[in-house]
């Protein structure tokens, strides 16, 4: 069993939007005019947080590196048929959430305002006023345990560096947040 430890740094602001059922009861209850005032006063919760600090899910990341596998393609080193690809191994790695992946304090988050669809996907379903958790300047550590050692260090680097351009983490990611570049990938 191999443990890597890479250290991300951020090239675009990261954006959190977790749709949780507490956000989603309290909003069930409000008037449509009562939501801009509400988004005011409890954007803070759609971050991920844990102990004081932001946190990105792991889920986040592994979502990123089976993104990545899918969209290179990238044939494994030890491939015994043509269109074998690494996106079945990757589901296998694990990425554990202890210690937490934190980005920053809680009070370093800003927020990203606008207006957004009220039903996305529907034709005129009018534009209502939405607060995103964001931080401009970011970097997260994480671990990445390959069980049964088939992948070597620069797979895995050049994996997390294609999801770190071209995927990101977060949300609003087609609107390029959430991007970042390897800092190091090291064996531990």
């Amino acid at each position: 069993m191999k443990k890597y430890e890479i250290k991300i740094v951020g090239t675009t602001p990261l954006i959190w939007n977790r749709m949780k059922k507490e956000i989603e009861d309290e909003k069930k209850k409000l008037k449509k005019n009562e939501l801009a005032e509400y988004e005011e006063k409890n954007w803070i919760k759609k971050a991920e947080l844990n102990n004081g600090n932001a946190i990105i899910p792991t889920a986040w990341l592994k979502s990123m590196l089976i993104n990545a596998c899918k969209q290179t393609g990238m044939i494994p080193h030890y491939a015994t048929k043509k269109n074998e690809r690494y996106t079945r191994y990757i589901q296998s790695v694990l990425l554990p959430d202890t210690p937490p992946v934190v980005v920053c304090k809680k009070d370093k988050l800003g927020q990203l305002g606008g207006y957004y669809p009220g039903q996305p996907g529907r034709m005129n379903s009018g534009k209502i006023w939405k607060i995103f958790p964001k931080v401009d300047t970011w970097t997260a550590v994480f671990h990445v345990v390959d069980p049964f050692e088939r992948m070597k260090k620069s797979e895995l680097k050049e994996l997390i560096s294609y999801g770190g351009m071209f995927i990101g983490i977060g949300d609003q990611r087609p609107m390029n947040y959430g991007r970042f570049e390897v800092e190091y990938i090291k064996e531990v």
